[in-house]
């Protein structure tokens, strides 16, 4: 009888912490502290710049730079992201996600880790699915001095082992929840805000289009700076607001020929276009031209 192939043996995803000691950031300083009881752990580590995957861990992972002003672009499976990651901007990933960094410049960071249902075991009515609860803060930057200070309380009762360290773990860790919670509400109520505000714009934009429609002008609709404006109309829409408008621009001009009752000359000043050649020329990028000579 043929020897029967062995089945490889299942091993449980590894913690983060066990990862990050074992992997290419050991080559940086960094000391890890943990506590039995509550589950947490944590390490405060000095990268240098780098380029990483952080495994798809068992943990739930919380990281706060204590000193950092560098370009930072990370990818949870979703596409790269990018911005200027400074003091107090946290990121968290929960379980089973695979995370990669190009990290430009030098970074101090306190990392806090806990398993997952750690959470539900909190509350299982709030944290019932502990993913969905918090998924308004997975994949972005986010700041809360709430939050900062219970990872600060963590780092510092975790290298105690008095009476009172318990109470303070318990305590910090219904601080931690609540407060993320709470971030994660305020993230979503914000969300909300936001695309009333980007409809608002739209409105505008189409009871306007014949006019010169410029980004401060749409901005101050909005009621948002001119950055956060452009970069909160293209993650609604998928679009630059110019490319918005001038699209929207061309759909008019495709109506109104229908109607075959206007100068051609008339179609392009009721659409915003600056001339018949301009509108013409758009029109063949978003869609046949009909009628009109």
């Amino acid at each position: 009888m043929q020897p029967q192939p062995s089945m490889p043996s299942y091993r449980e995803p590894r913690s983060f912490a066990e990862f990050y000691r074992s992997s290419a950031y050991s080559r940086f300083p960094q000391e890890h502290r943990s506590h039995a009881w509550s589950g947490f752990k944590a390490f405060i580590v000095d990268q240098k710049p780098h380029d990483f995957t952080d495994i798809a861990s068992s943990d739930w992972v919380l990281g706060l730079p204590l000193r950092a002003a560098c370009p930072t672009r990370f990818d949870y499976g979703d596409g790269w992201k990018q911005r200027q990651r400074g003091r107090g901007d946290f990121l968290l990933v929960p379980p089973g996600t695979e995370v990669r960094y190009e990290i430009a410049g030098p970074t101090r960071l306190l990392v806090l880790t806990w398993a997952g249902g750690t959470l539900t075991d909190l509350d299982d009515e709030l944290f019932a699915d502990e993913e969905a609860a918090l998924r308004p803060l997975i994949g972005r930057y986010f700041k809360n001095n709430v939050v900062e200070q219970v990872c600060r309380t963590l780092w510092i009762e975790m290298a105690r082992n008095d009476a009172a360290s318990r109470l303070f773990l318990d305590s910090a860790l219904s601080q931690l929840g609540g407060s993320l919670l709470r971030c994660a509400a305020r993230q979503t109520e914000k969300t909300t805000y936001r695309r009333i505000e980007i409809r608002r714009v739209l409105a505008y934009i189409e009871g306007n289009l014949e006019r010169d429609l410029s980004l401060k002008q749409l901005s101050a609709v909005a009621g948002l700076s001119l950055f956060h404006f452009v970069r909160e109309f293209h993650a609604q829409m998928g679009d630059s607001p110019y490319r918005f408008i001038q699209k929207r621009r061309a759909e008019r001009s495709l109506r109104l020929m229908e109607r075959k009752d206007m100068p051609v000359d008339e179609i392009a000043r009721q659409s915003g276009f600056s001339s018949v050649r301009a509108m013409r020329a758009m029109m063949r990028r978003h869609g046949p031209a009909r009628g009109g000579s």
